[in-house]
């Protein structure tokens, strides 16, 4: 009120109970005025819009509207408004002129011309990239974050954003910030040893103005390194696995949230009809084994990368359920119902079971000595076996005469979990060979699906159900019955559901699946079942599934 009264003071003409103007935008002297900022004259009372329109003008003239021409002029009540169509030119002077003679409604004249001048603001300019222009050995899995002198436009930078050699990339503003700065996250990881270069051409701001030029950093990616990652398949609805995942389960500081890439995906000519159907990793993290058949098949061709070089090794087998052996020496896989090794060093192929319909998926023993299986009985039922890989001979575990399967080895080798098919259902129990004995425990009456260890080698995960109603469980082996020794981690406050749990030897956290909004999405949380973080997402511009968790063996 106290402005508009002075206003009126320093505007108000000379002839009594003229009209006044109360307020001006931009302001008088005015800089950095948005090229988009409309313009605006309120008067005291109502006016007679011919009258004053005639008398607006605005120097220098907006392209596309000559002279005092009434270009994009509007009322507002008694506010008059003009919005041009085209932007105003940066980084330059106008100058607003309201000739005298202008009425109000009931025809009274203000005969004073009124002008002030205001100062666009100049072009948009990129300021930083961080990697910084040179900078050597930058991590594969990088993003890299562009800061703007201003708000920039998004959908403008996901065209005028280029990276060379070229690499698919996502584009995302930081969260909660004004917009001058964005994090563009390249969807595969960099190859090493290779410079990148990253372009910015043809930019617009928030107002509409366009960057100016071609701005252009080079960086060059160093050795990647897979330590304390989460591998994952990533799949396209309905059409199987076409790639394998990587994702950093610690949030990215730009985003506060994870960014998955693709460590390895099908060749194009392969996508259309085939799928990942199983993989691991080798035990120094180096390479991974994978098994890629036909959509809808239950095996595949056995295949090795090398995640350095993305040199690719087809074996001469076919199989699923690949499983690293611990020392490296090895490959177990299933083909055909029989258990079989691939030894990738010596290309020798070994069948280690004859007669028999063995189950996914057999486990090795941590110390590579032996390997533990289900088989099918001539009822039809499964049972658990341990293979002395040495001796080539099978056994059952002593006084287990129940159907049992789903083995799954504790880290030091000590236990192994597994299903047993009781008279009284489904039952989670442990074998136990630590102090040189053997005994049994049962831990719970849970129909055991998929389970993996903690790194204390006595708590155990166990997934039950499938899909949407699968439900996680943690359970102190040693003391199950007690209070908190079997607790719920999913299904109430956290995620919906989850299957597929996954440990590593270094990390007391979990990886799992649960299905958001009909997909398998890719979750973690710490041992005792707090803090889950959601660590993909089915969006827009990468709209995958993501599911069989397996940590990187490297801590």
């Amino acid at each position: 009120m106290v402005l508009a009264a002075a206003l009126a003071s320093v505007l108000s003409a000379c002839s009594v109970d003229a009209p006044n103007i109360v307020s001006i935008a931009p302001g008088r002297d005015a800089r950095d005025v948005p090229t988009n900022q409309e313009i605006r004259i309120a008067f005291d009372r109502p006016m007679d819009h011919r009258s004053v329109e005639s008398r607006f003008e605005l120097r220098p003239p907006p392209d596309g509207c000559a002279g005092a021409a009434a270009c994009g002029l509007t009322w507002q009540g008694n506010t008059l408004v003009y919005r041009h169509a085209v932007n105003l030119r940066p980084d330059t002077r106008y100058d607003v002129v309201l000739h005298g003679g202008y009425r109000d409604a009931n025809g009274k004249e203000n005969s004073l011309e009124h002008s002030w001048a205001f100062v666009t603001e100049g072009l948009p300019a990129l300021s930083t990239i961080d990697p910084a222009d040179g900078a050597l050995g930058v991590a594969p899995d990088r993003n890299i974050v562009l800061t703007f002198s201003r708000a920039m436009d998004l959908g403008s930078l996901r065209t005028a954003i280029g990276i060379s050699p070229q690499t698919p990339f996502l584009v995302r503003a930081r969260p909660g910030g004004d917009g001058s700065q964005v994090e563009v996250i390249p969807t595969e990881l960099l190859h090493p040893d290779t410079a990148y270069t990253v372009t910015v051409e043809g930019a617009l701001d928030a107002h509409g103005n366009t960057l100016p030029g071609r701005v252009a950093r080079s960086f060059t990616a160093g050795n990647p390194s897979f330590a304390r990652r989460i591998a994952f398949l990533i799949g396209e609805q309905g059409a199987g696995a076409f790639a394998i995942g990587i994702v950093d389960p610690h949030p990215d500081p730009f985003l506060t949230r994870s960014t998955p890439k693709i460590l390895y995906q099908l060749p194009d000519s392969q996508r259309g009809t085939s799928a990942i159907l199983a993989f691991d990793w080798a035990p120094d993290g180096s390479r991974i084994v994978m098994a890629i058949g036909a959509r809808g098949s239950l095996e595949g061709a056995l295949r090795i990368v090398t995640l350095k070089t993305s040199a690719v090794q087809d074996l001469p087998v076919i199989g699923a359920s690949v499983s690293w052996s611990p020392d490296g020496s090895m490959i177990a896989y299933l083909s055909h119902e029989s258990l079989h090794v691939f030894r990738p060093f010596t290309g020798q192929d070994e069948t280690l079971t004859r007669d028999q319909v063995v189950l996914p998926s057999p486990a090795f023993a941590p110390d590579g000595k032996s390997i533990a299986y289900a088989a099918l009985d001539a009822q039809g039922n499964p049972r658990l076996l341990i293979m002395n890989l040495e001796l080539r001979s099978s056994y059952r575990p002593i006084g287990l005469q129940d159907p049992a399967d789903h083995p799954v080895w504790s880290f030091d080798g000590t236990r192994l979990a597994f299903r047993r098919l009781t008279s009284r259902g489904a039952q989670v129990w442990v074998y136990d060979v630590s102090g040189g004995g053997t005994t049994y425990r049962q831990e719970a009456s849970l129909d055991l699906q998929g389970a993996a260890w903690l790194n204390d080698n006595s708590t155990l995960l166990v997934a039950t159900g499938s899909g949407a109603e699968s439900t996680l469980y943690r359970i102190n082996v040693f003391a199950p019955t007690e209070a908190g020794g079997i607790v719920k981690l999913t299904g109430a406050s956290g995620p919906p559901d989850g299957m597929g749990p996954s440990t590593p030897t270094y990390d007391r956290r979990i990886a799992f699946t649960a299905i958001i909004d009909g997909l398998p999405q890719l979750f973690v949380m710490n041992g005792d079942g707090s803090a889950p973080d959601q660590l993909t997402w089915d969006t827009p511009d990468f709209p995958y599934s993501a599911e069989a968790a397996n940590w990187s063996p490297l801590g």
